[in-house]
């Protein structure tokens, strides 16, 4: 998508519609490429952007619960643990989730974790696309009832002639 501006840019400006009327404080984007969509959205609102990136690679940082993607299933290696700035967001801030993806929202769960330990509110979790058959909401919802997420894309659009890609 970022070949192409004009429609990166038309994707930027969905978000931006969907989030000018909340009361957001800050836009937190997940490693890495939560790191593409929410510079332009922040910018865009005119709201501090919040890298959320894997341990080791902030200085200065509070680092969540180690956590596991599902998906890697018998090939994972080891769990990943969040990590934020620990001056990056103060208590009762109302904070706007960026991700590309929600799958099995193993990284999003451990997202709003760290965001909850540090004091945010989350606002909502947003993304391009919710795969909804892995159920990654689902388990959202059981650890952090009332955290909405919502896609731009349904998975309807990456299915050709009724096969899933």
């Amino acid at each position: 998508m970022t070949h192409d501006p004009v429609a990166f840019q038309l994707c930027i400006d969905v978000f931006v519609r969907r989030y000018s009327k909340l009361e957001i404080d800050k836009i937190a984007g997940l490693d890495a490429r939560g790191f593409v969509l929410g510079p332009p959205i922040a910018l865009a609102l005119k709201k501090p952007f919040v890298m959320i990136r894997k341990k080791g690679k902030l200085p200065n940082a509070v680092s969540g619960a180690e956590y596991f993607k599902e998906y890697e299933g018998a090939n994972a290696t080891g769990g990943d643990e969040l990590c934020v700035s620990r001056t990056a967001i103060k208590p009762n801030d109302r904070v706007l989730v960026i991700d590309d993806l929600v799958a099995t929202g193993g990284t999003l769960i451990a997202a709003c974790d760290l965001l909850k330990a540090v004091g945010a509110t989350i606002v909502e979790c947003a993304c391009m696309v919710e795969l909804k058959m892995l159920n990654g909401y689902g388990k959202l919802q059981e650890k952090h009832p009332g955290v909405n997420v919502w896609g731009l894309i349904s998975e309807d659009i990456l299915q050709l002639d009724g096969a899933t890609l």
